[in-house]
């Protein structure tokens, strides 16, 4: 699910995203008196991106209770994303008690006014059971509306599913399908599940050095699992480590300069 943009995204069981972060959006800016004025007539968009503003803290104090109290308002008339961010609110407790149940009852209004955001994050839920119980079917349906809508996150989760048999026969080619159209738009956790299927031969043939390429992808955009798995291609002799950028590995504690010196 969705944290603050200056904090770690919290992964999905499906190594996902949890929450979409294409909504940070600039938002309203503030009087000297860091206090944005509204009128009767703003538009449920103006108050919900006033509520993002407070919610992030840009160009005002991040303030919990005036996002919930914004977010609120553009909900009551019938705004998607504003519904979707009160859900995000109360599945993190901010502004308001945490209550999942309440969580998904939003979210879920949101994902069926066709919002691909909230679609992602229902398909989480019923993923991972989150305020509902657990549906490998209904999480396939939500991911696919989304996925059909344009989000990357979705098009990365239905590929986890046809890799592990989520839900649906287990498949590698339609999780190398789906992987690739999630990767081709720049998602680091596609990228690196690309990496997996090329080192383990799943669906396509068992190849190192294309492995190595995606994972490439995945750790020059800071994910730390990629940038293990490169350590132990190394460590392994399954590539040659020359001309390779150094990555600290979580899993061994090693760099690719220790190992180098080791093999010395």
């Amino acid at each position: 699910m969705y944290q603050r943009r200056t904090t770690p995204l919290i992964q999905s069981l499906l190594l996902a995203t949890v929450l979409s972060s294409s909504l940070i959006t600039s938002a309203c800016s503030a009087e000297s008196s860091n206090t944005p004025i509204l009128s009767n007539q703003s538009t449920s968009t103006e108050i919900y991106k006033l509520g993002l503003a407070y919610f992030e803290g840009d160009s005002v104090p991040e303030d919990d209770d005036k996002a919930f109290e914004l977010f609120q308002k553009a909900a009551d008339k019938g705004y998607a994303p504003a519904k979707h961010y009160l859900g995000i609110m109360y599945y993190e407790g901010l502004g308001v008690d945490q209550n999942y149940q309440k969580a998904f009852e939003l979210i879920e209004q949101a994902a069926n006014q066709g919002y691909a955001n909230a679609q992602f994050d229902l398909g989480v839920m019923y993923h991972e059971s989150i305020g509902i119980e657990q549906d490998y079917q209904k999480a396939m349906q939500w991911y696919l509306l989304a996925a059909n809508n344009g989000s990357f996150d979705a098009q990365n989760n239905i590929g986890n599913f046809y890799e592990y048999g989520y839900g649906v026969p287990q498949d590698y080619d339609k999780a190398f399908e789906w992987y690739t159209k999630a990767a081709d738009q720049g998602l680091d956790l596609a990228q690196l599940n690309i990496g997996g299927l090329y080192e383990n031969g799943y669906g396509v043939p068992q190849d190192y050095d294309k492995a190595f390429e995606w994972y490439q992808k995945a750790a020059d955009q800071g994910n730390q699992q990629a940038s293990n798995r490169i350590g132990r291609l190394v460590m392994n002799g399954k590539i040659d480590d020359e001309g390779i950028v150094i990555y600290s590995t979580q899993e061994t504690g090693l760099t690719l300069g220790d190992i180098e010196d080791m093999s010395q």
